[in-house]
């Protein structure tokens, strides 16, 4: 049926015909109510008839062949490019066979011949453009179904990976990630759009205002809402550009609207590596204080570096050449962001994670020390001990 003809009935009717009589007997002697139908409106001309359809977008026109200005066919023809699934009925003054094969090439659903012309055929063909609209909602809504329900998994796996590193939501994306989004591995551009858990205009700003780029790219941009303060957009380098110019646009409405965009991927698991980073960013900004912006990015990369290998023995030096720049300036500029010396830091953020191993897990205290970079046990018991004031075992004890 027609574009944006909607979901419900009735079923949107345009009558097309330059005599008066036809227009209007077909509007009063027929019982359009009993075929879920309503006359929107009718021309007397095909060229008139054309700038009706486009203004009221009907499911079925009912049209005369021979017309001045614009045939039936032709007006068909027009119909039938602009949305397909419209329904087509002609009238005819006379048995045509060239009319009823032009017809038939152009998928109209009926010829009817004006002196032939009687109730039973009528509400026939009627019935069958109730049916035939019937059918195709129904499979409209259970194509709108299966995507939804795609969308919900993915969702959830993508919830289910990201906050609970779960084996099989990985696996989960890494199947779709190969499949159906394979378009996203030749270079396409991800990017993580994220909105302040305070922010009173959240929601919406995701879904609703990509929906159209969307549906007009298949294949090219996708959108994967978390929740309604965050959200993930990948695309293909050819609409990087339109992408970047709506962020700005919604920037522009938005104040609180902030995004990260992520290295041209180009395989599964760095579409996976991707994602992961740039969410894991975004939840280091929303649990650290900042005292200065000045170097935001640069410190919000240096912390997810800190976090993500806890398990060595982390150096200033080594986290300064993550952000290219030197020991010294690099120190100077994380204690002027966070209050902390870079030293400090990572032994709070070391400790913060054996307190957290302790309280959850129970992988034995040797393990726990490992995954901070201590190695030896004992060491790792009076460090902790110095910080906590109790042993790792007292504290496992006293949090169970």
């Amino acid at each position: 049926m027609a574009k944006d003809s909607g979901n419900s009935f009735p079923i949107k009717v345009l009558i097309v015909d330059d005599e008066q009589l036809v227009r209007k007997g077909l509007r009063m002697t027929i019982n359009w109510e009993q075929h879920q139908m309503v006359v929107v409106d009718d021309a007397s001309n095909g060229s008139l008839g054309w700038h009706k359809f486009l203004e009221h977008q009907p499911q079925l026109v009912i049209t005369d062949i021979v017309m001045p200005e614009m045939t039936g066919i032709e007006l068909a023809q027009k119909i039938k490019k602009e949305a397909p699934e419209t329904a087509i009925l002609f009238l005819s003054c006379h048995r045509d066979f060239d009319y009823a094969q032009h017809g038939i090439q152009l998928g109209v659903h009926d010829y009817i011949v004006k002196t032939d012309m009687d109730d039973d055929h009528i509400n026939d063909s009627l019935h069958r453009v109730y049916v035939q609209f019937k059918e195709h909602l129904t499979k409209q809504q259970t194509a709108v179904d299966m995507v939804n329900e795609h969308q919900d998994r993915t969702i959830e796996a993508m919830e289910d990976w990201l906050n609970k590193h779960s084996y099989t939501a990985r696996n989960y994306l890494l199947e779709r990630v190969r499949t159906e989004w394979n378009w996203m591995l030749s270079y396409s551009c991800l990017i993580h759009v994220f909105i302040p858990r305070d922010s009173t205009d959240s929601k919406g700003i995701f879904l609703n205002q990509w929906k159209d780029i969307s549906m007009a790219n298949p294949n090219q941009l996708k959108l994967l809402e978390l929740d309604e303060y965050s959200a993930f957009i990948a695309c293909t380098p050819a609409l990087q550009d339109l992408v970047r110019s709506k962020l700005v646009d919604l920037k522009l409405k938005n104040n609180s609207l902030e995004w990260r965009q992520s290295k041209p991927i180009v395989n599964a698991e760095g579409w996976l590596d991707s994602v992961s980073r740039l969410y894991r960013m975004w939840q280091v900004e929303c649990n650290t204080n900042l005292l200065s912006l000045t170097h935001k990015e640069d410190i919000i990369q240096a912390i997810d570096f800190i976090d993500q290998h806890l398990d060595t023995d982390i150096r200033a030096a080594d986290v300064a050449a993550i952000i290219g720049v030197s020991r010294s300036y690099f120190s100077t500029i994380f204690k002027e962001a966070t209050g902390y010396s870079i030293i400090s830091f990572i032994s709070d953020r070391k400790l913060h994670r054996a307190k957290e191993l302790l309280s959850v897990t129970t992988i034995r205290i040797e393990e726990v020390a490992e995954k901070i970079g201590i190695q030896d046990v004992k060491y790792f018991s009076k460090w902790f001990k110095k910080h906590v004031e109790i042993t790792p075992g007292q504290f496992r004890l006293q949090t169970k």
